[in-house]
């Protein structure tokens, strides 16, 4: 197949194209070209330029599948579409757990979208995203919404978030009372879970949860966290006494739940994930030097003064 991946440097991305690439798919990136991607030819070309966009694409010739991994708004999502969809012969949209608006629920994917107020503006543009391109007419649309993602070479500090503090033997402070449910999705599950829908026969839109199987509270997230290290839980619920911060200013994401039913996706397309969560977060960890985690440099400012109201 040729795949057109639009974005593809960061963490998604190099999951996925090295598992296109391992099939001995032609891959094609689009995007701003800050970093070199091996094995693919690059288009490079800001996304939000819809000029640039479409002079990029107009010297590829056509796709089996284009994939987008980078749009977070409805003008993206247009500018994508308006250069692309003629082009190829379907669509893999990236969305998000964030687009559902009821978080006493676990959302399928008949849930209400819109977003919720906790998630912000993040939520609330990749939900106007989804809604563009379920309207519009043109190769047949896939949407995988996942939860939280982690795995080797995130570039957000979640998982590392944990261990940089219990090696340390420092107090992970949890948002509320630590009992939030969430849930995981490896990188490389999320990966294989394109390349299944991309194996799968389109037939019109559909909209699929994508997620790991096990469900956990915040508290039992840092105190496993902690084990695969070989720290202590240093896990410590704060409760109220982090009034005037956001959670986000002390933990990895915020204290409310982040949960999916994810049956739809089991049931017709055969897809489920490789790593349960003991061993996904230590695959990760195995590629990460204890040493650099210990050492790295901390702003705990926060932390320092919600610890001080503790005691």
């Amino acid at each position: 197949m040729q795949i057109l991946v639009i974005g593809g440097s960061r963490f998604v991305g190099p999951a996925l194209i090295k598992l296109l690439l391992d099939r001995k798919d032609s891959v094609i990136v689009l995007n701003r070209g800050t970093r070199s991607i091996p094995g693919t030819r690059q288009l490079i070309a800001d996304r939000n330029d819809a000029d640039a966009v479409e002079t990029a694409v107009a010297s590829a010739g056509t796709f089996d599948a284009v994939i987008d991994l980078s749009c977070y708004n409805a003008s993206q999502a247009d500018i994508a579409w308006r250069s692309c969809a003629t082009r190829t012969k379907r669509w893999i949209h990236l969305s998000t757990v964030a687009v559902y608006a009821d978080l006493d629920c676990v959302p399928d994917e008949t849930a209400p979208t819109g977003s919720a107020p906790v998630w912000g503006e993040y939520g609330v543009r990749k939900s106007e995203a989804d809604d563009f391109l379920l309207s519009q007419t043109g190769p047949p649309l896939t949407i995988l919404r996942p939860p939280y993602l982690y795995g080797p070479g995130n570039h957000i500090d979640r998982e590392t978030f944990i261990w940089k503090r219990a090696l340390r033997g420092r107090p992970v402070l949890i948002p509320g009372n630590g009992e939030a449910i969430v849930q995981f999705l490896h990188i490389e599950d999320l990966a294989s879970a394109f390349v299944t829908v991309l194996d799968h026969v389109a037939d019109g839109s559909r909209i699929y949860n994508v997620a790991g199987d096990e469900q956990v509270s915040l508290k039992d997230y840092v105190q496993r966290l902690a084990a695969i290290c070989g720290a202590s839980d240093t896990g410590l619920p704060v409760g109220a006494t982090d009034a005037g911060y956001d959670a986000r200013d002390y933990f990895p994401f915020g204290g409310h739940p982040c949960r999916l039913q994810t049956s739809l996706i089991k049931d017709e397309l055969h897809w489920k994930p490789h790593y349960t969560f003991q061993e996904g977060f230590a695959q990760t960890y195995a590629t990460y030097d204890p040493k650099t985690l210990r050492e790295c440099p901390l702003n705990l400012t926060v932390e320092d003064k919600i610890l001080e109201r503790l005691t």
